[in-house]
């Protein structure tokens, strides 16, 4: 899958601005760029991390004047000989610049530049993941999470993790190995205790990890409750917009809404469901059967009622609903007697009209979410391809447990401390396939 050929792409967004920025980089990539750029001789004898202007000349067309910025390999984002273009930021100018190189090189593929980086040993896999997640983030900690980890973080601690496993597995393979010399036997029940250590350590990263992927994706929250309890009402006072149309009419929301908050720099991502009730409308069929989806998907839900429900249809709407995961709102608060509203204790009581209640609910999801400086800079898990491996670890090591607890023989318990070492390595990117650095490198635009 690797290539070492010359390759380009335009690494800003396309438009119109002041500048843009097209990179180059390949083994030949200083010597088909001083094809096009005058003077050429002296791009050539450019050193490393320097700076030269000049012009782009094509077929002797002047295409613009520019600055080249070159950089020799090793020391450059991807470990390659790369020149980055700084032109006049015209999409016409670019295209025809990015045109004149592709005459001898090709276009990069998505992420292409970073998956070079990787594989050329300027970063890990965490790293390189984190390179697409700084671009993307939308808060202060979704970047501060991204940086973390493009610094290295979590790499740290997965490495720290892979060393107490292979001393773990260097016991039980000279075991294996000098069986029949004269060596201490090892201490089964500290081994274990180590293994049962380690396996507690990888359970709380795996915790962490749903933090990890709610600050990197926002915390998902959805509004459910009966028509006409002012689920919408609510949704705009949360987003300080009008962003739902609100009527006194009940089954006003056909389908979801999806706005996005930032709460204290976390990333809130809020659905104003479609009122559930059983209709024959078809179109509102729809917007419930949809609303019923994002609801399963969400991390938190906001129950709102306006003290009109039966217990009957509070059981039906929260059904299925982890109790963790549930707020309970009582709306309305303005049109009910304190009497009232006392026999909601464990509900937040609120009032859309009045915005009575709005800051305690942001209060109340921000205590879901929010992590201290040095939990943040730890080292979190971040999607689903890290979790997802950490637990296929967890489960090699509850194997290696049970083949001790069972005197299965060293052999047994070599094998499964070595799967699980291999789990860890693949989260870093120590052993890969094609077929996963295809899949997370294609998330990437292209030009980075």
């Amino acid at each position: 899958m690797y290539h070492d050929d010359t390759i380009t792409a335009l690494a800003t967004p396309v438009g119109v601005g002041a500048l843009h920025i097209i990179r180059v980089s390949g083994k030949d990539a200083i010597e088909q760029v001083a094809k096009i750029f005058k003077p050429s001789k002296k791009l050539l004898k450019t050193a490393g991390n320097s700076v030269i202007y000049g012009k782009i000349v094509s077929q002797g067309k002047l295409l613009d004047e520019v600055v080249c910025t070159v950089f020799r390999a090793p020391h450059s984002f991807t470990g390659e000989d790369s020149v980055e273009i700084s032109c006049h930021g015209s999409m016409f100018v670019a295209d025809s610049i990015l045109s004149a190189l592709q005459e001898n090189i090709r276009l990069a593929n998505p992420g292409e530049f970073t998956l070079r980086a990787y594989l050329n040993g300027k970063m890990d896999l965490t790293q390189a993941e984190a390179v697409n997640d700084v671009i993307q983030s939308k808060t202060k900690m979704s970047q501060s999470l991204a940086l973390n980890q493009l610094e290295g973080s979590l790499y740290a601690r997965i490495s720290k993790l892979i060393a107490i496993l292979t001393q773990a597995r260097v016991q039980v393979e000279l075991e294996i190995d000098f069986l029949d010399d004269d060596v201490p036997e090892i201490d089964l029940t500290k081994l274990r205790s180590d293994i049962e250590d380690l396996k507690a350590e990888l359970e709380g990263l795996v915790v962490s990890g749903q933090q990890g992927r709610i600050i990197r994706e926002g915390l998902k929250v959805s509004l459910i409750g009966k028509p006409n309890v002012g689920k919408s009402s609510i949704f705009n006072k949360l987003l300080e917009t009008e962003r739902a149309i609100v009527t006194p009419i009940p089954g006003t929301t056909r389908d979801f809404l999806e706005e996005e908050l930032s709460l204290d720099g976390y990333l809130v991502r809020f659905y104003d469901t479609a009122g559930i009730r059983a209709t024959a409308d078809t179109v509102e069929k729809m917007g419930i059967s949809r609303s019923l989806e994002v609801i399963q998907n969400s991390d938190y839900i906001l129950y709102v009622t306006d003290g009109s429900d039966s217990q009957e249809e509070y059981a039906d709407f929260v059904s299925g609903i982890e109790a963790d995961k549930l707020i309970k709102v009582i709306n309305k608060t303005d049109l009910l007697s304190q009497e009232e509203v006392t026999k909601y204790s464990d509900y937040i009581p609120s009032s859309a009209m009045t915005e009575a209640g709005i800051e305690q609910l942001k209060h109340e999801l921000l205590k879901k979410i929010k992590l201290s400086d040095n939990e943040l800079s730890s080292g979190l898990l971040t999607n689903s391809r890290q979790v997802n491996a950490v637990k296929k670890c967890i489960e090699s090591l509850e194997q290696a447990i049970g083949s001790i607890d069972n005197f299965m023989g060293y052999e047994f318990t070599a094998f499964d401390l070595k799967e699980a070492s291999a789990y860890l390595e693949e989260v870093v990117g120590q052993i890969t396939d094609d077929d996963l650095l295809n899949n997370i490198f294609s998330n990437f635009c292209i030009g980075k």
